[in-house]
């Protein structure tokens, strides 16, 4: 079996997360619009603009408002939708109205003891520093999927907000 170079490893970001919740209803987080709306983006972060048409071959696109101000625009494609199985998407960021580089994410769920365990593989990224900002954002994000699943109202942030 041939090791993947470091390089590579610097371009990947695995994040595994267990929720407490049944298999079905984490995956249903996932692939219902108005779902991944309650909870998708980073801690603090709001949705102010969102459309997720989660079939295969279906379009995506957020924009999320940061605590700041700032507005960062991400969309992509789901490649694949295997029910409560796994989820395959692309990722690019659009930057002054361009969009950029693109990479894939790919999402499994499996049945745990204490619920659901969560496997993101994001491959493909620019650098190891993209890779360490997509990780602070989707560990923002997978505390927000727990917020949403355990019922929490999603906390927004604004620059006037104390942390």
């Amino acid at each position: 079996m041939a090791m993947a170079s470091d390089n590579e490893q610097d371009l990947t970001l695995e994040i595994t997360r267990i929720f407490n919740a049944p298999r079905d209803r984490v995956f249903k987080a996932w692939s219902t619009p108005q779902h991944l709306s309650a909870w998708w983006g980073p801690k603090g972060f709001s949705l102010p603009e969102h459309n997720f048409d989660v079939v295969e071959g279906g379009e995506w696109r957020v924009v999320m408002a940061a605590p700041s101000g700032s507005q960062h625009i991400v969309s992509g494609v789901f490649e694949e939708i295997s029910p409560t199985e796994r989820m395959v998407f692309t990722w690019g960021w659009t930057i002054d109205g361009i969009r950029s580089h693109e990479s894939t994410v790919t999402v499994t769920f499996e049945d745990v003891k204490a619920g659901t365990k969560v496997h993101l593989h994001q491959a493909m990224l620019t650098s190891k520093a993209d890779r360490d900002g997509h990780q602070g954002g989707w560990n923002g994000t997978f505390d927000n999927l727990q917020d949403f699943l355990d019922g929490k109202p999603r906390e927004i942030r604004t620059a006037d907000t104390p942390n």
